[in-house]
């Protein structure tokens, strides 16, 4: 059994984390924490989740109490470093799908990554797994495109833009192309999830690649696989196509998500 933390519980996919987490066999859930101005502070995450109370209570930060195996981090930049510290100081593994960082806290967060299991996953779909094993598989089409483009579309309330997904393929692309000449174009309406496509433009005709979220929960599924994945590894920094299926980019390391 796993003893889980999820750092972020209130959030949109950290209740979620919640909810799953207790469903699964392999975890033990033992605590949860959330910004310190959250009106969430204090309630049992149980009842958070619109079930009966587990005696678990949300607090502002994660302590020595608690007994930790695996962290998975969906917070704040800010929240996300004082996890990653304490994380670093108790050798526990961290799954950090937060994003937003400024270089200052990519830099430390890289330091971090030699000390720690650290899986950085700016989108723990499996769907975008695949996506990015796609470009990896397109190399030699990828090359002969007039122009490539990112697009993405996530609900208003998300603060990060470009988001880290787009990002993070973009910077994929990069290594592929050697050359940053990649556009990324960012709508922040309505409450999508998340969307990302890839355009590839020919002469006289275009290609599309697209992925699309319909619910939230498969980023705390994805998580949890990744934690699954991780918590036995070696420190080092891990990306989400290393428990899909490894590749030899994979295991040369990924670079930071970059801040938006």
């Amino acid at each position: 059994m796993c003893n889980t933390f999820i750092s972020g519980a209130t959030g949109k996919v950290g209740r979620i984390l919640v909810e799953k987490i207790l469903e699964d066999s392999d975890l033990n859930l033992i605590g949860g924490s959330a910004s310190k101005e959250s009106k969430e502070l204090g309630k049992d995450l149980g009842i958070l989740i619109g079930k009966k109370a587990i005696n678990i209570n949300i607090a502002d930060s994660i302590s020595n109490e608690y007994q930790i195996d695996l962290i998975i981090d969906f917070s704040t930049p800010q929240n996300s470093i004082e996890i990653l510290r304490f994380a670093c100081k108790k050798n526990i593994p961290v799954v950090l799908g937060t994003t937003g960082f400024n270089l200052n806290e990519l830099t430390e967060i890289e330091k971090i990554s030699k000390e720690i299991p650290l899986l950085i996953a700016p989108n723990t779909s499996m769907g975008i797994a695949i996506f990015k094993k796609i470009l990896d598989a397109s190399r030699d089409v990828l090359k002969v495109a007039s122009s490539l483009e990112i697009n993405e579309t996530h609900h208003k309330e998300k603060k990060d833009s470009p988001s880290g997904t787009a990002i993070n393929i973009k910077e994929q692309l990069t290594d592929i192309l050697s050359s940053e000449d990649i556009k990324i174009v960012s709508v922040r309406e309505g409450n999508s999830p998340g969307e990302h496509s890839l355009k590839l433009s020919f002469e006289d005709e275009t290609i599309e690649i697209s992925h699309k979220v319909f619910n939230r929960s498969i980023f705390a599924k994805g998580a949890i696989l990744a934690g699954k994945w991780l918590k036995n590894k070696q420190p080092g920094s891990y990306t989400c196509l290393l428990y899909t299926s490894p590749s030899p980019r994979d295991q040369r390391g990924s670079r930071m998500p970059s801040s938006g």
